[in-house]
């Protein structure tokens, strides 16, 4: 009868850690990352079809993808603190910015707080999205959104509410295109600028303040006249996906 009674309370003991160890594992699985089941096929890497379902990434996948065989694989995909960042308030640098500026700790930056950041404070009421007085979580969630539907909008060329992967590709060809056009002219604006005798070209003289500049001037100097063209600015330019 003891034996009995002891092997009926080791077998409920069995059972009852079976369980425990099923919702630990059930909860692991709940844990794991979202972007996990962007992989529908399981093949262990996301198309841009499956990237579809995440904008935010979708909007990156050119980017990400460094081989250009159209699929994130586990290394291309960033990670958790690449998209996320630390701390309450996204990454790790606007986070820490966002604290300086949130003098009173209380989450929120008041337009009296941002005045300390001239920059922050002119995009203040853009940031502020529910217009109550503050950036707080809530108006970067809120934002996030916006740039999400916005996006996908755009993408959406047929307004049919989905998103094929023609698509995808040319909104990520209108991408590509509208970051080179702000690359360029941000680069025109910083060219004019250095170039103070405007003549078309940067001597060694306006670039010594530029310490990176300064400092490649005779590997840029492709044809060894003295001078850096825009032309020779933009060879030596590393090149991006």
């Amino acid at each position: 009868m003891m034996n009995r009674k002891t092997l009926l309370f080791v077998a409920v003991l069995a059972a009852l850690g079976a369980g425990s160890a099923l919702a630990a594992t059930q909860a692991g699985d709940a844990q794991k990352p979202a972007r996990a089941s962007l992989d529908k096929n399981a093949d262990g890497a996301i198309d841009k079809a499956e990237a579809a379902a995440h904008p935010r990434l979708a909007e990156r996948f050119a980017d990400l993808d460094k081989n250009g065989d159209g699929k994130l694989t586990a290394d291309e995909r960033p990670q958790h603190k690449g998209m996320r960042g630390h701390g309450r308030h996204g990454g790790s640098r606007h986070g820490d910015g966002f604290r300086k500026l949130d003098t009173d700790g209380d989450g929120k930056v008041s337009r009296a707080e941002a005045a300390a950041q001239p920059r922050f404070a002119e995009r203040f009421d853009t940031m502020d999205a529910n217009r109550d007085g503050v950036i707080d979580r809530a108006d970067r969630e809120a934002r996030g959104k916006q740039r999400r539907d916005e996006w996908f909008a755009k993408a959406d060329a047929d307004k049919d509410g989905k998103l094929t992967r023609a698509e995808i590709d040319q909104a990520d060809v209108q991408r590509r295109t509208e970051f080179q056009q702000r690359m360029q002219a941000r680069m025109d604006e910083r060219f004019a600028a250095a170039d103070k005798d405007r003549d078309g070209s940067l001597s060694r003289e306006e670039v010594k303040d530029n310490t990176r500049l300064a400092s490649r001037f005779d590997a840029l100097d492709a044809n060894k006249d003295g001078a850096l063209s825009r032309e020779e600015l933009a060879a030596g330019k590393p090149s991006r996906r």
